[in-house]
């Protein structure tokens, strides 16, 4: 039979057990799991002793290599503080401190100091086996920018997203619930969340008669002192490719690409951090007072458009620029919407742009509204993960139509129910069922799509 004393110690001993194990799943939860919890203190209730008992995490600071490592399986926010020489070129610094995360050239009390970006470039496991891709799209409640907007606004707020009905109802709500933000809300819905698409979740991408390994991601997080939030994370393209100019007999140039991947001799290519020195806008949107509001509240930011050689633009630019202890690193990239058309936008999760990190359309409207001014961005990445092509795959069997005939009707079928999504995608009625912007649609709307098939056959 216990005491009385020796049954409390059994009850705090299975606490701290509890805690444990919270500790390394809780600050790297899956995607599946609301990040709003993480910044939560551990509690537990017991009977017998009739109050909450609480556990505080342990500072991010103070975590061990070990401990971080867990935590990186399942949220990449970590990564940057992991001392792992195969993530660095070699002869560089091998991981951050827990300050190097957040952004010296804000404030020390600046309510966006503690957002940073991570570029986890890896495809493949440390096993080899295929990574995969799985979007997260921005988590509003767990943002300071929404914490007290309540749960209905949000509600609606996310409908409205597929029904612009309800946006004047939207619009009411928050100008009865928040008058003095109202037009900065709105704003922020107009100009960004209605753009939401439904997030990417793919195995493998597709250019032409080459299928790769999937698993390239952007993180969006921010730093507290005893856990990080990991807010949202979009599937991206890093480079594979560089163009190439080819003179024929006759003097024509044909202009090319050739395969140039940041490994090896070449592992340079990327520095370990940037900082986010310009925030370029687009023309799809108009730029005007409340985003400069908005701008200068997350220190700066412009409405410059920023063109590809001058004739292709790559809207909401991020410029990245390497942090001084990588000279050696390529200068004038940047975080983008897919644009080039010679570059397949049904590769996201896979490498293949020519330099810059390429993401959704919603994904750089969403990255241009939440970073900072001169935000740290690191890249990880693997020189044996980063790429891997794969032969067995027959690139036929991954498409979603097998003729043109079956991608048109579901190109028809999102323009007259989507139209917003349809215009926002760059999907006409008509064209190649094997489209990288037709297949990343069917990716996003497969269960609505396919609940329209079964009602009309």
């Amino acid at each position: 039979m216990f005491t009385n004393r020796s049954k409390i110690q059994a009850i705090v001993f299975s606490i701290v057990s509890i805690c444990v194990t919270f500790s390394i799943i809780g600050c790297g939860r899956s995607s599946s799991e609301s990040t709003d919890q993480q910044s939560q203190p551990d509690t537990i209730a017991t009977d017998s002793l009739k109050k909450t008992v609480e556990i505080k995490r342990k500072k991010v600071a103070d975590l061990s290599q070990e401990v971080i490592a867990e935590y990186a399986k399942t949220n990449a926010c970590y990564l940057p503080l992991l001392k792992d020489s195969s993530l660095y070129e070699a002869g560089r610094q091998l991981g951050f401190s827990f300050e190097e995360l957040f952004n010296n050239n804000l404030p020390v009390d600046h309510p966006y100091r503690n957002r940073f970006l991570v570029g986890d470039f890896n495809v493949l496991n440390r096993d080899s086996t295929n990574r995969g891709v799985e979007e997260l799209n921005p988590l509003l409640k767990s943002m300071i920018d929404f914490s007290v907007v309540n749960d209905s606004i949000l509600s609606v707020m996310e409908e409205a997203v597929h029904n612009e009905s309800l946006r004047d109802t939207l619009a009411a709500m928050i100008k009865i619930k928040y008058p003095d933000r109202s037009d900065e809300l709105m704003n922020f819905f107009d100009k960004v969340w209605k753009y939401k698409t439904p997030p990417i979740v793919r195995k493998y991408g597709v250019a032409g008669s080459k299928v790769y390994a999937a698993g390239q991601h952007l993180c969006m997080c921010e730093a507290q002192e005893d856990t990080i939030l990991q807010v949202g994370r979009f599937a991206i393209s890093g480079k594979r490719q560089s163009p190439s100019v080819r003179i024929t007999a006759d003097g024509r140039q044909i202009r090319g690409l050739h395969e140039s991947l940041p490994i090896g001799k070449r592992r340079s290519y990327y520095a370990g951090r940037y900082l986010i020195t310009s925030k370029n806008w687009e023309s799809q949107r108009k730029y005007d007072s409340l985003d400069i509001a908005h701008d200068n509240k997350l220190g700066g930011g412009n409405n410059q458009v920023t063109y590809y050689q001058g004739r292709a633009q790559l809207p909401n630019f991020l410029l990245m620029d390497p942090a001084p202890e990588y000279p050696d690193a390529m200068s004038s990239n940047g975080i983008h919407e897919v644009a080039l058309a010679e570059l397949s936008r049904g590769m996201l999760g896979s490498p293949n742009s020519i330099g810059c990190i390429r993401v959704t359309d919603f994904g750089s409207k969403f990255l241009r509204w939440w970073t900072p001014q001169n935000c740290n961005f690191f890249i990880l990445y693997s020189n044996d993960l980063y790429v891997h092509k794969l032969d067995s795959i027959d690139p036929e069997t991954l498409y979603p139509f097998k003729t043109k005939e079956e991608g048109d009707r579901f190109r028809k079928w999102l323009n007259e129910h989507l139209p917003d999504k349809a215009k926002s995608m760059d999907i006409d009625v008509e064209g190649d069922h094997r489209n990288g912007y037709v297949v990343d649609a069917y990716t996003a709307y497969k269960k609505e799509y396919d609940e329209y098939l079964k009602n009309n056959k």
